[in-house]
Formats: structure tokens, C-alpha cells, sequence
């Protein structure tokens, strides 16, 4: 018999392998639920990515609870998936909807809901309070929702905490504006790019197709439900050696500028506090032992350097993607000149 899985936002980065993984499983039969775009942008031009060929597809804004609520009318479900829920209250709609509709329902929620100031070494166990992500502030609140419900009625919830994850058309950057290509545009015309702090802190990406093999073997698993995992790349690397990769392959020179965190955070045009204060900043050493005790097959073969190269042999394939981004592009001229000139100055009076 086949185990009927909901994907609720099943388009997306992280979400987009794991729809593909379970399309072509004979074993599943899979419907996804979003506002009617069936494929993301990486999916749409990848080759490795078609068109879903099986997935039943229902139309709702997964926000809006009376659209949620018709669109699964009828429908039992031995696992929903949800990897687009950000505030406490929408998790709460979830539980009401699926309340004796499903076996399992995994919440996709993520690091950035932890306090990783005062330790690097970061697990399961590691508690909440990020001071500076209302992201990661909103996650941490469902998580809280989601417990309380898994305590108190048994409600059958798994929580997944995945950190840095890219793809085919995306990549783990410092500093970035609209688009990750301006960056790598800046590279190639030999310009400087900005590089929180001084570029080493430590940091893990995982590619969306290696975060897909340790998450589908927890769909269905009894022993999963109730329990929180983190899934990683748990191979560490500096912000710099991206660049570094970045220009060896692109073959130029690395020219960054270093900018503290705490000068980004202020901001008025791009939310630096959030992806920097509240993420990027803080070296972290991720403990994976948790999810390969339960899914002990679950190994990364994809590490930064080839995830890298992925990328730009994907760009190179589909040219119309690499997008300019002027308004950061001057940005970061503006940026880089002022901060220079105020460094001068500091470095006079030293």
C-alpha cells in the first residue's frame, strides 16, 4: 500500500530534491500544495530537475487557514511535510487542521532559532535565543507551539533544523544583494567584495540534494516522531575559502574588504542583522550524531568546493540567469570607498 505524503511548499531550495525523491518513488503517492507555481527557478532549467511527473498538485495559500483547510477536506495523510511555516500562529492553524489527519507531520524549522553566541559546538540540545533574527525568533516560537501540542495531545510532530542550504542556482555568500550572481559579476570585473568580519569564521553548507538523503528516511519513522534532528554538511569551512574557491574557478584575483558584522548590521538598505548578526557571524561546529544514529546511511558527498563548481557549470548552462544587480553594485562601490576612507583615518590616530 502506498504511504500518501503531503508537501506543503514542496518548490523551493530545500524542498525541491525532496519532491523530485518522492515523485519518482513508486511507494509514495505524493501531493503538493502551494499557490500554484509547480517548480522552482533551479527546477524549471535544470535538467536534473523535470517536471513532476506524478504529484497531484492543490492550489491554497498554505497562510490562510480557511484555503488550507478546503484545499486537504477529505484527505488522510501518513506524513505532511510543511517547510513553510514562520510564525507561531500559523503552526498552531497546522496542528488544528491536521489533528487526526496524519501519522507524522514534520516541521521544517532551522538553526538560526538557537543561540549559538556563547557556544560553537552546536546540537539538538543547544537552547534557543537568537537576539538578532526575527527569522530565526519566529521558528524558535513554532518549534515552542509544536512541543507543547506533541506534549500535551500527542500530537505527531517531527522538527528538521537544516543551516546553510544551496543549490544549482544559489550559494552560500557573506554579502549579498538581490542576486547571487552580482557578486560573482563583481569578481569577474575585478572588483572588491564585501566579506563580513575578517572572512574566518566557520560556517557548513549543505547542498539541497544531500539534505534530501538524510531527511526522506525520517518520513514514516516511528522512532522520529516527537524528536528534533539537525541535518548538515557537518565539513566546516571559512567564508573565505568560498571566495577563494569562487575566483580559482572563475580564474581571477580574490580582492576582499573586510567589514565587522556589527558596521553591516546598520544597514538601511539590505537586512544584514538578520543574515549576519543573527547567522553568519558566529563560527559554528555542527553535531550531526543525532540523525546518523536514526539514518545511518546518511553521508554528504557534495562538499563546498564541488557544490561550487556545480553552480557555475549551471550558470554557464543557462546564461539568462545571471542577472545584474546594479543597485548593489553601487552599493558596495559606495560602501567599500567610505568604509576605506574611515579606516584611514582610524589607522592614522592608532
Amino acid at each position: 500500500m502506498k504511504r500518501r505524503v503531503l508537501i506543503i511548499g514542496g518548490t523551493g531550495t530545500i524542498s525541491t530534491p525532496i519532491t523530485h525523491k518522492l515523485d519518482s518513488d513508486p511507494g509514495v503517492e505524493l501531493f503538493v500544495l502551494n499557490r500554484g507555481k509547480q517548480v522552482s527557478s533551479a527546477a524549471k532549467h535544470s535538467p536534473a530537475n523535470k517536471e513532476f511527473k506524478n504529484a497531484t498538485f492543490l492550489t491554497a495559500d498554505a497562510n490562510d487557514h480557511e484555503q488550507l483547510k478546503a484545499a486537504v477536506a477529505g484527505f488522510e495523510f501518513d506524513c505532511v511535510i510543511n517547510f513553510v511555516i514562520y510564525q507561531p500562529e500559523i503552526a498552531q492553524q497546522n496542528i488544528d487542521i491536521f489533528r487526526g489527519k496524519t501519522k507524522q507531520f514534520i516541521f521544517i524549522s532551522t538553526v538560526a532559532a538557537l543561540n549559538r553566541e556563547y557556544d560553537c559546538v552546536i546540537n539538538e540540545s543547544t537552547p534557543y535565543g537568537n537576539r538578532f533574527s526575527e527569522y530565526g525568533q519566529g521558528k524558535a516560537a513554532c518549534e515552542k507551539v509544536f512541543l507543547k501540542a506533541a506534549r500535551e495531545e500527542g500530537f505527531p510532530v517531527t522538527i528538521v533544523r537544516p543551516t546553510q542550504t544551496y543549490s544549482e542556482d544559489r550559494i552560500p555568500l557573506s554579502v549579498k544583494g538581490k542576486s547571487y550572481w552580482s557578486v560573482v559579476q563583481r569578481m569577474l570585473d575585478g572588483k572588491e567584495v564585501i566579506v563580513h568580519g575578517d572572512g574566518q569564521s566557520v560556517w557548513a553548507s549543505t547542498h539541497a540534494k544531500d539534505f534530501a538523503k538524510g531527511f526522506i528516511p525520517l518520513i514514516g519513522k516511528e522512532e522520529a516522531i516527537g524528536e528534533i534532528y539537525q541535518i548538515m554538511n557537518t565539513q566546516p569551512h571559512t567564508f573565505d575559502r568560498v571566495y577563494q574557491i569562487l575566483a580559482g574557478e572563475l580564474g581571477v584575483e580574490y580582492k576582499p574588504v573586510y567589514i565587522p558584522g556589527d558596521v553591516l548590521a546598520h544597514s538601511k538598505q539590505y537586512d544584514f542583522l538578520t543574515s549576519i548578526q543573527g547567522d553568519k557571524r558566529n563560527s559554528c561546529i555542527f553535531d550531526c550524531s543525532k540523525i546518523e544514529a536514526v539514518v545511518p546511511e546518511f553521508k554528504c558527498d557534495i562538499d563546498i568546493e564541488e557544490g561550487l563548481k556545480l553552480y557555475l557549470k549551471f550558470m554557464d548552462a543557462h546564461p539568462h540567469l545571471k542577472t545584474a544587480d546594479p543597485e548593489f553594485d553601487a552599493w558596495c562601490d559606495r560602501v567599500i570607498a567610505e568604509y576605506k576612507a574611515s579606516l584611514k583615518g582610524l589607522i592614522e590616530h592608532i
